[in-house]
C-alpha cells in the first residue's frame, strides 16, 4: 500500500486540514494520506525569518514518523505542504523515501501546459524567495512571481472573499500584463480555490498540493527512492548540542 505524508510545516490547522481533504480527494484508491502539523513552529510561514524554524518542526515531524516507518508504517514519500519548499533538501536527507515541495511540483506541471506562467502569492515577502527558487528549478525563462498583497492566513475565516478577490485581480494582471498562460497558486492554503479561479480565468490553474501528491503518489507506486550517493545522503553521527540534541546524527 503506497502511503503517503503530508506535513504542512506551519501551525495552522485549518491549512493542514485542507490539504490532507484536497490529497485524499485526488489520490488513486488504496492510496493512504496522512496529513499533520509538527508539534512546534510558526503560525504560518511568511518568508525567510519563519521558513529557518519551521524547517526544524518539519523534521522533527519526520524523525518521529520514520521511527514509526521501523515497527510496521512505512510511509511511501513525503510531501511538504509550503509552497517556499521548506526544508526539502534538509527532509530528503533524513529519509529513503521521496521528498516533494509545492513549488517544485507546480513548476514541473506548468512547464508541461504553458509555455509561460505566473506564480501569484500571498504577500510581497515571499516574491524573492520564490524567484530563487524558480532559478533553482530551472524555470527563469518561463515564470513571473507575483504578489496579491494579502496575508497567508487571510484564505482562512472572514478575510477568505477578500483574500480571493485580491488573488484573482493579480492572477489578472499576470494574464494581460506578463504574457502568462497559466496560473500557478503560491500558497498551500489556496488549495480549495483553483478549480473555481481555472474556471472564472479560463486557463489553467496549478495547485501545488495536488501536484505533489501526485507526484509523489507516482514514485511510491514505482518504488522510487531518494539517492544517498551524493548531496541527500544520511549525515554523518555527530553530536547536537543543547535544544537540538535530539536532532543528533544516527548511525
Amino acid at each position: 500500500m503506497t502511503r503517503i505524508a503530508v506535513i504542512n510545516p506551519n501551525m495552522s490547522v485549518g491549512f493542514t486540514e485542507k490539504v490532507g481533504l484536497q490529497a485524499r480527494r485526488i489520490v488513486a484508491p488504496g492510496t493512504e494520506v496522512l496529513a499533520l502539523n509538527p508539534k512546534f513552529g510558526p503560525a504560518s510561514i511568511e518568508g525567510y525569518y519563519d521558513e529557518a524554524f519551521a524547517s526544524v518542526g518539519l523534521l522533527a515531524a519526520m524523525r518521529g514518523l520514520e521511527a514509526d516507518g521501523a515497527s510496521g508504517g512505512k510511509i511511501s514519500g513525503y510531501v511538504v505542504a509550503c509552497f517556499d519548499d521548506t526544508g526539502v533538501d534538509a527532509a530528503r536527507c533524513l529519509t529513503k523515501a521521496p521528498v516533494m515541495g509545492l513549488c517544485e511540483a507546480a513548476l514541473r506541471f506548468a512547464a508541461i501546459v504553458a509555455s509561460r506562467f505566473a506564480i501569484v502569492t500571498p504577500m510581497a515577502v515571499s516574491v524573492r524567495p520564490l524567484e530563487h527558487l524558480v532559478s533553482k528549478y530551472g524555470a527563469s525563462s518561463q515564470c513571473v512571481v507575483r504578489a496579491a498583497g494579502v496575508r497567508t492566513l487571510d484564505f482562512e475565516g472572514e478575510n477568505a472573499d477578500m483574500a480571493y478577490l485580491a488573488l484573482k485581480t493579480s492572477a489578472e494582471n499576470c494574464l494581460a500584463e506578463d504574457g502568462a498562460e497559466a496560473i500557478v497558486l503560491g500558497c498551500a492554503g489556496m488549495t480549495d480555490i483553483a478549480d473555481r479561479l481555472q474556471a472564472e480565468l479560463g486557463v489553467p490553474v496549478i495547485d501545488g498540493v495536488s501536484a505533489a501528491v501526485k507526484l509523489i503518489e507516482a514514485m511510491g507506486m514505482l518504488g522510487l527512492q531518494t539517492s544517498k550517493a551524493g548531496a541527500y545522503a544520511s549525515p554523518p553521527v555527530k553530536t547536537y548540542d543543547g535544544i537540538f540534541a535530539e536532532f543528533a546524527p544516527v548511525a
